[in-house]
């Protein structure tokens, strides 16, 4: 029996609700939590994320609070981006890296205030953070598990906070807003996707922001969904995931290779001091492979891609999705092969399947 299937996973803040809800009683871990795979089928979830407005517990996401006068100096040492020009209410995605070079983690930068920051991840890398404070006045603490976060999404989202009374909502896709949605203190931001919404609060009044919303929600056709349809919900937008589609320097072992931040759509400023810089400038562009969508009308295994007969790439992530009827994957891919609209061939279940790709990801570098 191995060690991980000793290990006791914690339930998240809002498990009394997704318990009750959890017809399948399907459970998956994530970042040391365990959360719903599935409430009811991947057929009807999607449905209601597409029709109507579901609500999901996102609250095993990593949760780490920078603070002090030397906040945002550490951050912008410890991470590949400047943050000191970050307005309060402001969001940044990040990476950062290893004294090599290589990506560690990546994550999103939440400012909200000018000693006050929040780094949310899924990468499990605190104790990294935590030794790397030598020399900034400032305290960093795992704040993990202390916040319940609620995923609302689907056409009727803004219907669904508007009628519940939560007001508040950010102008723009990279902010958050703070709400007093008595008794709780809410923080709103838009979803990755652009689609939806996410609503952050302490762990003790998680339930009661849930019930709130279920309640209201009972007349919009309101519903849950679980870990798989988010995973689905990612590949189609595109999102690549660390331990799957790249793994963290950390973690690496061949054939997986560690990445550089231009691999991951990051071109930060070699002329600034951050962890890894040095090393970043003494290495030579990567010319390898890129990360690339692809669909098929079949069904796809995690396996290599073939052009003409010639291995060019291997896929790394993949599900079927009801709504598209077809398999959406993510997969790293020779630069030369990678050309929207091109049509590959991959290994299905049981036989050798065509997909096409759809777009490369990480074009356009963030600076």
């Amino acid at each position: 029996m191995s060690d991980t299937s000793l290990r006791a996973f914690l339930p998240t803040p809002l498990h009394l609700r997704t318990a009750e809800l959890c017809a399948t009683n399907a459970w998956v871990e994530h970042c040391g939590f365990t959360v719903p795979a599935l409430y009811t089928s991947l057929r009807e979830e999607q449905e209601a994320l597409i029709a109507r407005v579901a609500l999901s517990d996102l609250s095993a996401r990593q949760c780490w609070t920078v603070q002090g006068p030397d906040a945002a100096a550490f951050l912008s040492t410890a991470t590949v981006n400047d943050v000191r020009h970050l307005e309060p209410g402001q969001t940044q995605r990040t990476l950062w890296c290893d004294d090599a070079g290589f990506v560690r983690g990546e994550g999103l930068i939440v400012r909200f205030a000018k000693t006050e920051f929040e780094l949310w991840t899924t990468v499990g890398d605190f104790a990294w953070f935590a030794d790397a404070t030598l020399g900034f006045d400032v305290k960093v603490a795992n704040a993990t598990g202390t916040r319940a976060i609620i995923g609302v999404r689907g056409p009727s989202t803004q219907t669904l906070l508007a009628t519940a009374g939560l007001s508040g909502e950010p102008a723009n896709a990279g902010d958050v807003v703070r709400s007093s949605w008595r008794p709780a203190q809410v923080t709103l931001m838009h979803d990755t996707s652009g689609a939806g919404m996410e609503l952050c609060m302490q762990a003790d009044d998680g339930v009661v922001v849930w019930d709130r919303l279920w309640r209201t929600g009972a007349g919009l056709g309101i519903a849950v969904i679980g870990a798989q349809t988010l995973e689905i919900l990612r590949l189609e937008n595109g999102v690549a995931l660390a331990g799957a589609d790249w793994q963290p320097a950390q973690f690496a072992r061949p054939p997986s290779s560690p990445r550089v931040p231009s691999e991951l759509g990051f071109a930060p400023d070699l002329t600034r001091r951050f962890n890894g810089a040095e090393a970043l400038r003494r290495m030579k562009p990567p010319q390898g492979q890129i990360l690339t969508q692809l669909m098929s009308d079949e069904p796809l295994a995690i396996s290599a891609v073939t052009l003409r007969g010639a291995i060019v790439g291997r896929l790394t992530s993949q599900a079927w999705s009801h709504a598209r009827a077809a398999t959406v994957a993510l997969g790293w891919l020779d630069r030369d092969a990678a050309k929207p609209g091109a049509k590959v061939t991959v290994q299905g279940p049981n036989r050798p399947a065509r997909a096409e790709i759809v777009r490369t990801l990480f074009d356009k570098p963030q600076i």
